[in-house]
């Protein structure tokens, strides 16, 4: 009988190791099975972010407001109307589209030019800016290139990445003797955070952050404010005698008498964007 028990505790206990083993072996098949799984693969690289000082707890403090796209204020139903009546040969569509690439490359500008050892300058932000598709004042550029130097003077790195536009509208639409002035909303998210040194400052690097930003364009009728305006490369004098053309809407030469066409004069520029 001994004999006999010692071989059913021996079953028993070969039973249990097998039991064990196998359970082992279905916790490692799991974690192999989900280490390979694209969830798996977006831990490991989170863990590796947050081991080596990437992402922190307060990359994770996700809020519902957050999460939600802002909306914007749209009135393009009784705004485009007027604005076609006023400029029949307008593309407001294209302009509204123009006017959002300036906006998101003047945050990836952003982005780049407070990058560490960059020795970029302002020429560069009115170049590309201008490259979207609509021209920008030069007041936009020196606004743009001020921060830029303020970041830099702090050591600061401004970071935008993944960038999405939501939603856009025209929010306004405004005349006045020297200028037209019309105004784009857009409803933008992004991961936003600043560094110091490749450290984290401030910011979320995990959860996007939702913004409204208005892109206003202008129309400069007056030459007078075109000049204050400081924008170059735009020669507004008579094509015949040289005169300056004071008055954009004015048909013909007030010095030579010749036929201006005055639409070639008239210009339309990103001036201002707006964080609401």
């Amino acid at each position: 009988m001994p004999g006999g028990t010692l071989t059913i505790v021996g079953l028993c206990v070969a039973g249990g190791l097998l039991v064990v083993l196998g359970v082992v072996g279905m916790v490692v098949k799991a974690k192999r099975a989900f280490r390979n799984s694209l969830l798996g693969q977006i831990y490991n690289g989170v863990k590796q972010e947050v081991k080596d000082g990437k992402v922190g707890p307060e990359d994770f403090s996700m809020k519902q407001e957050l999460a939600t796209p802002k909306s914007v204020s749209d009135l393009s139903t009784a705004l485009v109307p007027r604005i076609n009546k006023d400029f029949p040969d307008l593309s407001v569509t294209q302009m509204q589209s123009a006017a959002q690439a300036v906006l998101v490359k003047s945050l990836d500008l952003l982005t780049d030019m407070t990058t560490p050892g960059n020795g970029d300058t302002i020429d560069r932000i009115q170049t590309q800016l201008a490259a979207c598709g609509i021209g920008v004042t030069r007041s936009l550029s020196e606004e743009l290139w001020h921060k830029v130097g303020g970041a830099r003077s702090e050591g600061k790195s401004l970071i935008y990445r993944d960038i999405i536009v939501h939603k856009s509208g025209i929010n306004a639409y405004e005349k006045s003797n020297s200028a037209v002035e019309i105004t784009f909303q857009y409803s933008l998210q992004c991961l936003q955070y600043q560094e110091r040194n490749g450290k984290f400052i401030s910011g979320n690097r995990a959860t996007p952050t939702q913004s409204r930003y208005n892109v206003k364009v202008i129309n400069i009728l007056d030459a007078d404010r075109l000049q204050s305006e400081d924008i170059k490369g735009v020669g507004f004098t008579c094509p015949h005698c040289g005169a300056p053309v004071r008055h954009l809407g004015s048909d013909v030469c007030e010095f030579c008498g010749t036929a201006i066409k005055t639409v070639d004069m008239r210009i339309w520029l990103v001036d201002k964007l707006i964080e609401i």
